[in-house]
């Protein structure tokens, strides 16, 4: 084959610390490639997982420019994706690293290891290589909210990039910390009507005092603070007072008035489902100690399960706080000269209440969403979660991310959070908006291609994609009636496929994971074909092949960045070209990563088994199952279940044999 000289692949072959030598001749396949293949660089290893192993590879990435890697030995998933984390590490991309696994049991032989490496460096060859672009950017960050959590976030951006904070309401707490500080703009009296473009260049539309301006930036960081409420039906209908606080009317107080006075707090009637009461408690509760004052803190689940908490209740305790566990509903009584709170102890066997009485009661509050949530998310077009929160109750897009790239969540405005985790989060959202601050992105085009020919400027994929990643771009250069055709852009682009799969002319291609590229996988199907989201399904079926091998005889895994991307052609082929069966493995739902690309590939299921009914044949050939990466077992059962289903169907009648 000719040289391609924009690849300059490297070559390993392990010898797996002796595992291959009694039935695989290294040196010949070595010999056999070196007569036949085009490469840059090729050696043999005794052991490339090790640690001075791994260091070598990445010396020789350099030394030889290497830019794809092809990894032969006893490869498994863990090891992959360490080879996987070492090659972009060293900037050569995961979609460039191809492993063979030369234990197989049966097959081991040279000749055999000679064909499947040829097979395999032949499509590495033929591959398109992936091009990366320079994209020019906007180092200047909008940070929305201008408390203190909005305050830390353009504090730590400022160090390398400009940054303008806006906040509708004024005066705000977090200005006296920004006033005079270099690279930050304060704006106050203004709010986000609109965005358009995408990543690296917005152009946000404001309110700004009554007038209509634009102003662009590279990203965007929303840092409206969660609002503390009080609901006294919690606490049977107590009134507040100069004996009972709200915790955030406390937090704002004066702790020398309470020196040699008993304080009690209450936790665990309200607030329930985050870390910020209990945490405020302890601190202040440990400020009132170094006061003289008494402080008890009532509770009836001690949550402390994040960074620095316990630390915090260890030394509460060090230093005399009282903690008294509770069970059940409490009754407040209030006086002119104390509160009272009476209880029931968990522990002690007893009929009468315990009677607490203190000072001054303090009772912790809950927390909503900042007001201006629902408007502003509906400017940014970004999605909201439980409670009317910011960001979507989804694993994949902790702690800060969005379902739009640059832009990004810090602190209360996606639910009340403590100090420790908030500092996590601005380092999280720095790093992340840092890709901006030289003005200059560089990024692999990766996104999906659109043939304009084919494309009828339908919006499908404008109005499906998750990531709002899509615009329509007009060119009289563009040969179609329209002149006219969607249009990827690279930045803002996740690569899920959601659009490729959705476009009723076939106009739209991923990268890496085209039509073409995904049936051929499938070109002759064994009994049962699975198309796998990476994300769950194929790390699922990873872990289930350890727990049992033999079960995945007879099943193929087609693994695709996102189940979005699961085409009803690609169902419809695998049982047209002999399967007996399809599987769909996909996220749980509202659990995407792409958001809903298991949405979009439970309708195309549903779409395919009517398609099947219509036929005469069974619907129930195709099934899709949610799953979570770790749920081997759960993946086993389902093949299982498959598998009798497809048994008491018989064969597929309607596969078509050549």
């Amino acid at each position: 084959m000719g040289k391609n000289e924009n690849i300059r692949l490297g070559i390993y072959l392990c010898d797996c610390e002796g595992k291959l030598v009694q039935s695989i001749d290294l040196n010949k396949i070595k010999s056999a490639i070196q007569s036949s293949a085009d490469f840059e660089y090729i050696r043999i290893a005794d052991l490339l997982c090790g640690k001075m192993e791994k260091e070598k590879i990445a010396h020789e990435i350099e030394k030889y420019s290497l830019n794809r890697l092809l990894i032969a030995g006893c490869t498994d998933p863990f090891i992959e994706r360490q080879f996987t984390v070492l090659a972009e590490e060293n900037g050569i991309n995961r979609y460039e690293v191809e492993f063979v696994d030369l234990i197989k049991s049966g097959k081991e032989s040279t000749k055999w290891a000679v064909s499947i490496i040829s097979e395999v460096l032949l499509q590495m060859q033929e591959r398109s290589a992936i091009v990366y672009e320079d994209f020019n950017v906007l180092p200047e960050v909008l940070v929305i909210g201008c408390g203190k959590e909005g305050a830390a976030a353009a504090l730590a951006v400022s160090e390398k990039q400009p940054v303008t904070v806006i906040d509708h309401d004024s005066p705000r707490e977090g200005i006296n910390l920004l006033n005079g500080k270099r690279n930050i703009t304060v704006k106050t009296g203004v709010k986000v009507v609109g965005l358009e473009g995408f990543p690296g260049q917005f152009l946000v539309r404001f309110l700004d005092n009554g007038k209509h301006v634009k102003q662009s930036f590279g990203a965007i960081i929303v840092a409206l603070e969660a609002q503390a409420v009080f609901d006294k039906v919690k606490y049977n209908g107590v009134q507040l007072g100069e004996r009972v606080l709200r915790l955030s009317q406390f937090r704002q107080s004066d702790k020398d008035q309470y020196a040699g006075r008993k304080v009690a707090f209450v936790l665990g009637q309200a607030d329930q489902d985050s870390l910020l009461s209990y945490a405020a408690a302890l601190t202040e509760a440990i400020a009132l100690r170094e006061k003289g004052a008494e402080a008890s803190i009532l509770y009836d689940d001690m949550k402390v399960s994040a960074d620095q908490l316990e630390q915090d209740y260890e030394r509460a305790r060090a230093r005399g706080v009282n903690f008294l566990k509770y069970n059940g509903e409490l009754q407040i009584v209030t006086t002119d000269v104390a509160a009272t709170v009476r209880y029931r102890e968990p522990f002690l066997p007893q009929s009468e209440p315990i009677r607490l009485v203190s000072d001054c009661l303090v009772l912790a509050d809950d927390y909503q969403s900042n007001a201006a949530t629902e408007e502003l998310a509906a400017a940014l077009e970004v999605r909201t979660g439980p409670g009317g929160f910011f960001q979507d109750d989804n694993v994949h897009f902790l702690p800060v991310m969005s379902n739009r790239e640059g832009i990004y969540f810090v602190g209360g405005c996606h639910g009340p959070i403590h100090g420790i985790e908030l500092n996590k989060e601005v380092e999280a959202v720095k790093a992340e908006v840092g890709r901006f601050a030289s003005g200059k992105v560089r990024a692999p085009l990766l996104q999906p291609r659109v043939t304009a020919e084919q494309c009828a400027v339908c919006l499908t994929c404008y109005r499906c994609c998750p990531h709002h990643a899509i615009e329509i771009v007009h060119d009289q250069s563009l040969n179609n009636m329209y002149h006219s055709a969607a249009h990827m852009n690279a930045l803002a682009c996740r690569r899920c496929g959601t659009c490729a799969a959705e476009c009723p002319g076939k106009a739209i291609q991923l990268p890496l994971f085209s039509d073409q590229e995904i049936l051929q996988q499938v070109s002759k199907p064994p009994k049962l074909v699975a198309y796998a989201c990476e994300n769950s399904g194929a790390l699922a079926a990873e872990y289930a092949r350890s727990l049992d091998p033999r079960l995945q005889e007879n099943l193929q895994i087609v693994s695709v960045p996102c189940s979005g991307k699961i085409d009803a052609l690609y169902l419809l082929k695998a049982l047209e070209r002999g399967a007996d069966g399809v599987l769909l493995l996909v996220c749980h739902k509202e659990n995407c990563k792409y958001v809903w690309g298991n949405e979009r590939a439970d309708k195309r299921k549903e779409q395919v088994q009517r398609r099947l009914e219509e036929v005469g044949l069974e619907g129930d050939r195709v099934e899709i199952v949610h799953l979570a990466a770790n749920q081997g077992n759960q993946f086993n059962a389902s093949v299982r279940s498959m598998v009798e289903r497809i048994n008491q169907l018989g064969a597929n009648p309607g596969k078509v044999i050549k």
